[in-house]
């Protein structure tokens, strides 16, 4: 069940690159290095499920620029619902495509985080932060490059992690900002 999106199959990504696009997207995970401050976001954002870190930076965000309760209460609200609709539709999509982990695909690659047992393809961390930065940027507007730039990071923490792919996290950027901006536009014309 979703709550806004009409269901799991109404908002869905194309499908994964694949042959030499998936190949070359490998090699380059494979060339790319990791620094100590890439690592450092890696465990950042890998601290819990997907959302764990959004809900801590919306509530860090309402303690640093209050709000009236009512208006408190329906952000949370509203990034709660564009989360589960957008983390819904992933999940159908995962199972729609079921493309391997990169790791699957190659052994060689040494992951900095457990690897999960789902399919890679879109990325739950990055739709998650997609649809999370998209209505923060909703609610503060004045920081909505923040919560974009933050959104890019998380999502960019799978990849440097080698557990999903670049195309993995860009489709769940979008899926995710997408789901939002369906919330976005029903709250809008209630």
């Amino acid at each position: 069940q979703t709550w806004v999106l009409p269901s799991a199959a109404a908002v869905q990504p194309p499908a994964p690159p694949n042959g030499g696009a998936a190949r070359a997207e490998l090699k380059a995970m494979r060339a790319a290095a990791v620094s100590a401050d890439d690592r450092a976001q890696i465990a950042y954002w890998d601290a819990g499920s997907p959302s764990y870190r959004w809900l801590q930076i919306a509530f860090d965000q309402i303690k640093s620029k209050p709000m009236t309760y009512p208006r408190t209460a329906r952000g949370i609200s509203l990034m709660n619902v564009a989360v589960y609709d957008a983390v819904v539709a992933t999940w159908k999509a995962k199972y729609t495509y079921n493309r391997p982990r990169p790791t699957v695909a190659d052994p060689t690659l040494t992951p900095l985080v457990d690897v999960p047992f789902s399919p890679s393809y879109p990325s739950e961390h990055a739709v998650v932060a997609g649809a999370a930065a998209t209505i923060l940027g909703y609610l503060y507007p004045d920081q909505a490059e923040d919560f974009a730039a933050k959104a890019q990071a998380a999502a960019q923490s799978r990849v440097l992690a080698g557990v999903q792919y670049p195309s993995d996290v860009q489709a769940g950027l979008e899926l995710g900002r997408e789901v939002a901006e369906q919330v976005i536009a029903k709250v809008q014309a209630i």
